[in-house]
């Protein structure tokens, strides 16, 4: 094919220093941008994740529209965020008005004599217990100081976090405005971007789809895995303190929802103090109960079903992806949940990659390959 007149051949930088030069004319670019959109990079990670696991949605709806794309991304942008919002809000209210009877509980508790006698009664049956095996317990009266510390402080951080919930709700609707407007522009243009991307890549075609296709797939199984376990911990964790007769059961099995991000203890931050109350308030029975309940049934769906829904068929070591999990959430905070599993996702594909270009190495005899299941996606 001959070019057009007035384009030659294209030429490599003219000296070592020009290339120099425009390399650091890039670097610096690219810090300032990274700069000015370090702010925001939460949000537009999110308005991503976001993008990949509704793409079937917008494009079902581009489709219903005869290809009127703005409008399709539009109505997934509302449908999204009445799906987020009104739950949530429903759940922001049952749990400030649930957290607020729950202090004023506490609150008249730390008044009441029977109160005190109970945990005195428990208290006495718990040292003459440890006392046999030679392990020192503080004396009543300190006791009843640090209890009545303790009691004060939970009831006083709940209230005080109930109302910083509501608060926060005008900054949380802020922000998921943001996101869904970012999110709208990449449903219009995403594909087109990602495209262009992969044209800078140096590396072939099917290995730049090989690491789209993992960080698609990574992203959505991470997404909806901690969305069902979450939803499946704070159902089984509120049924649980129903049966076991704790007080505000809704309230504690919203807040299960939440600790089931949390790396390592999850869930057990909340249903564990729940049994040092039920012990303490003179239900034993209840207490072992709970005890059980919690430990086999809610806090085991997490170490259990959260790596298996991740997972999705590749080849990849569970212990790796609790891993990934951990260490994601312990380095990037709530995000990490996603950016954990996705850059160990990425690194395996890059090392598939290396293997089998620069070591010639199969990657099945390599031990890194995906299922025929994951190949068919």
């Amino acid at each position: 094919m001959r070019r057009p007149p007035g384009l030659g051949k294209p030429t490599a930088f003219p000296s070592a220093y020009a290339k120099l030069f425009f390399a650091g004319i890039t670097l610096l670019t690219l810090y300032f941008a990274y700069v000015i959109i370090k702010p925001y990079l939460v949000q537009i990670f999110l308005a991503f994740v976001i993008f990949l696991a509704s793409k079937p949605l917008y494009r079902g709806l581009a489709r219903l529209f005869f290809g009127r794309r703005a409008l399709a991304a539009l109505l997934t942008c509302l449908i999204l965020g009445f799906l987020i919002t009104l739950p949530l809000f429903a759940l922001v209210n049952i749990i400030a008005r649930q957290a607020l009877e729950l202090y004023s509980v506490v609150s008249s508790g730390l008044k009441s004599e029977q109160v005190w006698q109970q945990i005195s009664g428990k208290w006495d049956i718990l040292r003459s217990y440890v006392e046999q095996i030679g392990v020192p317990l503080p004396e009543q009266a300190n006791l009843e100081e640090l209890l009545q510390t303790i009691l004060t402080s939970i009831s006083e951080f709940i209230y005080a976090n109930a109302i910083a919930v509501v608060r926060g709700f005008t900054s949380y609707f802020i922000n998921l405005l943001l996101i869904l407007f970012i999110a709208f522009f990449m449903f219009l243009e995403g594909d087109a971007f990602i495209e262009a991307i992969t044209r800078l890549s140096p590396l072939d075609e099917k290995h730049n789809q090989e690491i789209l296709s993992v960080t698609e797939r990574t992203i959505k199984a991470t997404l909806w895995g901690t969305l069902i376990v979450a939803l499946i911990q704070g159902t089984l964790g509120g049924v649980g303190f129903f049966l076991f007769k704790v007080p505000e059961p809704v309230f504690w099995g919203a807040m299960m929802m939440v600790a089931s991000v949390l790396p390592v203890v999850g869930p057990f931050i909340v249903w564990a103090p729940a049994v040092i109350y039920l012990y303490f308030r003179g239900d034993v029975g209840m207490a072992v109960g709970l005890l059980v309940y919690g430990s086999l049934i809610v806090s085991s769906v997490d170490n259990i079903l959260r790596p298996i829904l991740i997972k999705r068929g590749q080849s990849t070591s569970t212990v790796l992806i609790f891993l990934s999990i951990l260490g994601g959430v312990t380095y990037f905070g709530m995000v990490g949940f996603i950016l954990g599993p996705l850059l160990l996702s990425f690194l395996l594909s890059l090392l598939r990659i290396y293997q089998g270009t620069v070591l010639a190495i199969h990657p099945q005899k390599a031990g890194l390959t995906r299922s025929s299941e994951t190949d068919d996606e």
